[in-house]
């Protein structure tokens, strides 16, 4: 399950050294002019063709309009401007790693136009942008690169914060995870244990609010195994500054489901209270929650999801978590809603005749109000923009997308 390219796990397991600059003789990273956009809405499909995928932008005034939309003769061509497992969009902006740098892109006037960047220098390992946050103006993501650091016994990762505005480096921190005593035998040699650097720490989840930082990981072997024992893990810290780390834990549902590109398994509520999924035998989901003012996974509260159909194979045979928190206790698992509060069944939108919702990347869906606006496809293989209510529990199809799309990825309002 946690299979990886031999390129990318080489560059994973080796150590860099981080340091930040903004890119030499580059004159967009100042703040860009407010573009003029004339569309509400930017949707992000792929178009397959003489074997190549190809990544379109298609622009519309209305999601729920009688119509079709389609990437021939119109779609603004994005492909390799972004990257489909790490980069993440908000409104008209696209920001995607790229080698050593994050780079910022404008949709403007339905041409796609770089607007600014950053360079991490020295970078030796893979740096990635594993999971995704944004505070207001301020990127937050945590990498894939990481260090052991023998003297405490931790994997560091670093934690960035970016101005989207100026695209200059705010703060860089390091996440600490300590790794136990005996974590993971090693199945070579019978009664032991592998070396605490040989372990990685993989992240599944992000949160950021109330002046607190959550991370969902798992601890995995040097081949991606997870250990016999299921475990869900979560850091919770002080943000920005990173004080009072600490790790809670909670054995009884499995190991903290999402995985390590853009996937999306956490939330909170109005509360502050945050969410996050567990996943057992590889398809039995639980849902935990560590509530407001405190660190430690919540004893009195789990939310049993097995018999949702939940589960949706992605990218390189990860489970495609896309977990949605919508408003007053209702969430969005897949195609089900759920009431969180009550841990009962809202709406199954599979079963409503439209089609079935499409499993998406982080920032796939578009919450806006009380409506959530996603992907179906149906049974002819027909792509639409669906929108859910969660004040009327209305589920209704809007438009149509034509033209030989192959997969939809996200919905951005500009």
């Amino acid at each position: 399950m946690y299979c990886l390219k031999k390129s990318v796990l080489f560059y994973l397991l080796i150590g860099g050294v981080l340091s930040f600059q903004s890119c030499k003789n580059d004159n967009n990273n100042g703040p860009e002019e407010n573009p003029i956009v004339k569309t509400s809405y930017g949707v992000t499909v792929e178009v397959a063709a003489a074997g190549e995928s190809y990544s379109y932008i298609l622009e519309t005034d209305d999601l729920m309009k009688e119509g079709v939309i389609s990437p021939v003769g119109a779609g603004i061509d994005v492909t390799g401007k972004f990257d489909g497992t790490y980069g993440i969009s908000r409104d008209n902006h696209i920001f995607s790693p790229e080698g050593s740098a994050i780079m910022k892109y404008a949709i403007i006037n339905k041409n796609i136009k770089e607007t600014g960047n950053t360079v991490i220098t020295n970078v030796i390992s893979y740096l990635g942008m594993m999971k995704t946050v944004f505070v207001e103006n301020n990127l937050n993501f945590i990498t894939w690169d990481s260090q052991y650091n023998a003297e405490s016994g931790a994997v560091e990762k670093h934690l960035f914060s970016i101005d989207t505005a100026t695209m200059n480096i705010k703060t860089d921190n390091v996440v600490s995870f300590t790794i136990p005593d005996k974590l993971i035998p090693d199945p070579d040699h019978a009664g032991e244990y592998y070396d605490k650097s040989k372990v990685i720490v993989s992240p599944t989840n992000m949160g950021i609010a109330n002046g607190k930082l959550y991370v969902g990981f798992l601890y995995l072997s040097p081949s991606w195994a997870p250990p016999s024992k299921q475990v869900a893990y979560v850091l919770t810290a002080d943000y920005p500054s990173m004080a009072n780390a600490k790790i809670t834990s909670n054995d009884q549902y499995g190991q903290t489901s999402g995985t390590w590109f853009q996937s999306q398994s956490s939330f909170f509520d109005e509360k502050g209270d945050y969410y996050f999924t567990t996943v057992k035998n590889g398809k039995d989901y639980t849902l935990l929650r560590i509530k407001a003012g405190t660190t430690d996974i919540d004893e009195t509260y789990a939310y049993d999801l097995s018999a949702y159909n939940i589960y949706l194979e992605g990218y390189s045979d990860q489970q495609y978590d896309h977990h949605t928190y919508l408003k007053n206790g209702k969430a969005l698992f897949g195609g089900v809603v759920v009431d969180i509060y009550n841990k009962q069944l809202v709406k199954d939108l599979d079963q409503a005749g439209l089609g079935t919702v499409a499993p998406v990347s982080a920032d796939g869906i578009l919450v806006d109000g009380s409506k959530a606006y996603m992907f179906v496809k149906t049974t002819d293989a027909k792509w639409f923009v669906a929108q859910y209510d969660a004040d009327t529990d209305e589920f209704k199809r809007g438009i149509q997308i034509d033209g030989g799309v192959t997969a939809a990825n996200r919905i951005v309002k500009y």
